[in-house]
């Protein structure tokens, strides 16, 4: 634990009041201090104001309280500060999966590339790259259904607006897989093609025969 956080330990109820903001931390940290108010006041100024026997009773109670609420707000810190960091680590894992996921991608490690998506699915359901990813998987493994969810279930949240191009992207290339037409050509595309070198066609018989008369003179 820091410095600061062993400091907060140190009156009742602080701890509480500092980490939660809970009015009845408030209630207790106050009556703590009226309490030791009056003790330091019957002890050292007017002993006669609350009776001979008030400092007698009144330290032992103070001195339980204090080490009591000082031992619990010691313990809820360490939990509290280990919340903390764990939701830090698990804040960081979706970053490193999508990463390992890239590069078993690459690999064409499907398997793995699909395990680590999913996970990070599970921290960041609204996330539009890793879904988009694993839709191109499950493209490349031809599993069609999925991909074709994959897409439909991230075009429900706000975040595909950015995304648009890329789906409708995807979704053409799974109906060109489909098809069993290459990805990166498109209809239009083998249309041009087709107009800018066609196919040679067999000559005519008029021009069979002058091919002849050519090759005889």
């Amino acid at each position: 634990m820091a410095y600061s956080s062993w400091l907060l330990c140190l009156w009742p109820g602080l701890a509480r009041l500092w980490t939660r903001g809970e009015w009845p931390s408030l209630i207790f940290a106050v009556a703590f201090g009226i309490l030791l108010n009056l003790a330091l006041i019957s002890s050292l100024r007017w002993p006669e104001l609350l009776g001979a026997g008030f400092p007698t009773l009144i330290w032992p109670i103070l001195t339980g309280i204090w080490v009591v609420s000082a031992l619990v707000a010691r313990h809820e810190l360490k939990i509290l500060n280990a919340r903390r960091n764990s939701a830090e680590e698990a804040a960081a894992v979706p970053d490193t999966l999508f990463i390992q996921a890239q590069r078993e991608y690459l690999k064409r490690n499907w398997d793995a590339a699909e395990t680590m998506l999913r996970r990070r699915l599970q921290f960041r359901p609204r996330d539009a790259e890793a879904r988009l990813l694993l839709a191109t998987i499950y493209r490349r493994r031809q599993r069609w259904a999925e991909a074709t969810e994959e897409l439909d279930t991230l075009q429900r949240f706000d975040e595909s607006e950015g995304w648009q191009f890329e789906i409708a992207a995807e979704r053409a290339a799974i109906v060109a897989r489909q098809a069993d037409v290459p990805e990166s050509v498109s209809a239009q595309e083998l249309h041009s093609e087709a107009e800018t070198f066609p196919l040679p066609t067999e000559p005519t018989p008029s021009e069979q025969s002058q091919q002849q008369q050519q090759r005889a003179a």
